[in-house]
């Protein structure tokens, strides 16, 4: 099911980046939003955007938080298979090479650390609060960053906002997840993290559109891809009891696993670039 949440997330920034990429000259805000949501390119990824929701609550409502995010890793490699098969732009061989190292170094790392344990049912609401507030905190401070600092940067910057937002998204929803399986329908309404995922979700939405809409994938993409699983992480093993493995190979292996996705998403981040070229042209 996490797979099948990097793929709708993959089909959703290549429809979504179109659509930002037809708007090109208008300046980001609610005007923009307005025309994005009647094009016919912008509604399939948002339709994709929310099978991906829905995909991701059902893998976390059955696996922990620091498993289930990292696989979304692969919503990157997944993108550029996509944006090639759509702007007939063709992969290279370090192009494959960056996508095959990323699977191994994903598989390394989960493996090794191999999350387990946790009570996302049980754990302190004074915790969860803090931790939703403090992270909030940063994702404000991200995005007001990105807002009044160089144009180069914007894109980076958003991106980083909107991973930080859809790793906090990801993390109510496995709180709101398990108190719908210990306490049913009425559980997961009277969560307040169910109306909280809500709220982060929408601001994520519209925090990848002000990335995608600042610069290119390159920019954007890897604050995207990085930043969702690694606040997944921390909320899962600070915030929800998560236990990983702390043995020294294991954590050494499990480090290295993490080089190679952040290696491959840089290669295949420039791959992405050059597809946006391509379809600009």
């Amino acid at each position: 099911m996490a797979v099948a949440a990097a793929a709708s997330n993959a089909l959703s920034s290549v429809m979504q980046r179109e659509a930002n990429r037809k708007r090109s000259e208008e300046t980001f805000g609610l005007r923009l939003l307005g025309s994005l949501v009647r094009q016919p390119a912008w509604l399939v990824g948002a339709a994709a955007m929310l099978a991906s929701f829905l995909l991701q609550a059902g893998a976390l409502s059955r696996g922990e938080l620091s498993s289930v995010e990292p696989v979304l890793v692969l919503e990157l490699p997944m993108t550029l298979i996509l944006a090639s098969a759509v702007l007939h732009h063709h992969l290279l061989l370090r192009d494959w090479a960056g996508i095959v190292t990323m699977t191994a170094g994903l598989v390394l790392f989960v493996a090794l650390l191999s999350p387990s344990g946790g009570d996302a049912a049980h754990v302190s609401a004074l915790v969860s609060l803090l931790a939703t507030v403090g992270t909030a905190a940063g994702i404000a401070a991200l995005t007001a960053f990105a807002a009044a600092g160089p144009a180069r940067s914007r894109a980076a910057l958003f991106g980083v906002a909107a991973g930080s937002g859809f790793g906090l998204t990801a993390s109510l929803i496995k709180v709101a997840m398990a108190r719908l399986s210990a306490g049913g329908v009425v559980g997961l309404f009277t969560a307040w993290q169910t109306y909280g995922f809500a709220v982060t979700g929408v601001a994520s939405v519209v925090l990848i559109q002000a990335a995608l809409h600042a610069g290119t994938l390159v920019a954007a993409q890897p604050g995207i891809t990085l930043f969702d699983p690694l606040v997944s992480l921390l909320w899962g093993t600070v915030v929800l009891g998560e236990t990983v493995s702390t043995s020294v190979s294991a954590l050494a292996l499990a480090a290295l696993g993490a080089a190679m996705i952040a290696g491959s998403v840089m290669v295949l981040a420039r791959s992405s670039q050059r597809a946006a070229e391509l379809a600009d042209r």
